[in-house]
């Protein structure tokens, strides 16, 4: 006998209890009554066959299995929306969307002044901006649910396609008053024992910094990491540590006062834009590109001479 699976109305009950911690909160958002709701989420489990929720302090707290469950129906649920949000714009003939995944620094620094200039220059589709880690924009590039991902440097990926933006060189993020911000450069030997907050090893960005430190013998002190490259540099600006940033992941933080300095060796940090292999649709792809690279030329050029590389 075929076994009964999960239906939207108890996914839909499931998702609202997690997000409000309460069978009286989902009651609520869901206009259902109280016994409805427990009703309906004691069905869930029982096909699930484990426990969703744990009680803690009055609320209930998705366990592990049910956190996992909770992500994927998050998704779902995405995705029925943007579905939605689709038929309406259909039917009201309202513009195409073009969806461009990006990490965060690239999301806050790049895209502004290119989505600025993409709709003065008469672009017809608007811009929809969401920002994942790298591999969430690849993930979402590879299964064309975004026209564009923009990303560091990231492996060659059969089916994707990549375009250099930038390359940009690695910078010491330094607080005010910092005895190292009077050297005009920073070498690996500086940064022996030092406070020190580490960028994503995830993406590479620090695995390079490693490799370069460990080649000197030099072991700063690891305060932090901070896969956020802008994030890293914030907490160099607090003074947590010193980081590696560049002149995107720098830009919010120097009218604040934040020290960069050139390091030597150099190292460069790299951000492409990829798409998948073979999609058609109407997006001027390459109309795109030129607007991020003459965006991010103008952003490295506000950068102080010798600090940064533009495109290669």
């Amino acid at each position: 006998m075929t076994q009964p699976r999960l239906q939207h109305r108890q996914l839909e009950v499931f998702r609202a209890v997690v997000r409000t911690g309460s069978i009286t909160g989902a009651s609520r958002v869901l206009g259902m009554s109280q016994p409805g709701v427990s009703k309906i989420l004691a069905q869930t489990e029982e096909l699930c066959r484990f426990c969703l929720f744990e009680r803690l302090h009055g609320r209930l707290v998705p366990t592990q299995r049910g956190l996992n469950l909770f992500e994927e129906t998050e998704r779902l649920f995405m995705g029925m929306e943007e579905i939605a949000h689709l038929v309406e714009r259909l039917r009201t003939e309202q513009p195409r969307r073009a969806v461009i995944a990006s990490i965060p620094v690239l999301a806050q620094e790049l895209m502004p002044p290119v989505a600025g200039r993409w709709l003065r220059e008469g672009g017809p589709e608007r811009l929809a901006v969401t920002t994942r880690d790298g591999g969430g924009v690849m993930a979402m590039a590879a299964s064309r649910r975004a026209e564009l991902g923009l990303t560091s440097a990231s492996p060659r990926v059969p089916g994707l396609r990549s375009f250099l933006i930038a390359r940009a060189r690695a910078l010491c993020a330094l607080p005010p008053g910092h005895p190292l911000a009077e050297r005009d450069t920073i070498r690996p030997a500086d940064l022996h024992g030092q406070p020190f907050v580490a960028i994503s090893r995830h993406e590479g960005s620090q695995t390079l910094v490693d490799r370069v430190l460990q080649d000197e013998g030099v072991r700063p002190v690891e305060m932090a990491e901070c896969p956020l490259i802008i994030g890293a540099a914030g907490m160099a600006h607090a003074g947590v540590g010193i980081a590696f940033t560049d002149a995107f992941a720098a830009r919010p933080f120097i009218p604040r006062g934040l020290v960069l300095r050139d390091f030597d060796p150099a190292m460069f940090f790299e951000y492409r834009a990829i798409w998948s292999e073979g999609m058609s649709n109407p997006f001027d792809r390459a109309a795109f590109l030129r607007l991020l690279s003459q965006c991010a030329e103008e952003i490295l050029s506000e950068a102080p001479p010798g600090r940064v590389t533009r495109l290669a």
